[in-house]
């Protein structure tokens, strides 16, 4: 995938039954990762869309995770 460019879905609770849903483009990894970074720990349900290019034809990838956090070493 020659360029890879996508949003960050980020749904927070905000109280009981309540969920407010944030959304970050980025325009490559880097911008994801950044993203990611900036957001914080334990969030309840994040949704990674990332569309290219990869042998001529456009793809689109999407991955749904239940909480993300940093690996600090």
């Amino acid at each position: 995938m020659e360029r890879a460019e996508g949003t960050l879905t980020i749904a927070i609770s905000t109280g009981r039954g309540r969920v407010r849903e944030e959304t970050v483009s980025f325009s490559d990894l880097q911008g994801l990762l950044d993203a990611c970074v900036a957001r914080g720990e334990g969030t309840a349900f994040v949704r990674v869309q990332v569309t290219g290019i990869s042998g001529g034809e456009r793809r689109r990838l999407v991955l749904d995770f239940g909480s993300f956090g940093r690996d600090e070493e």
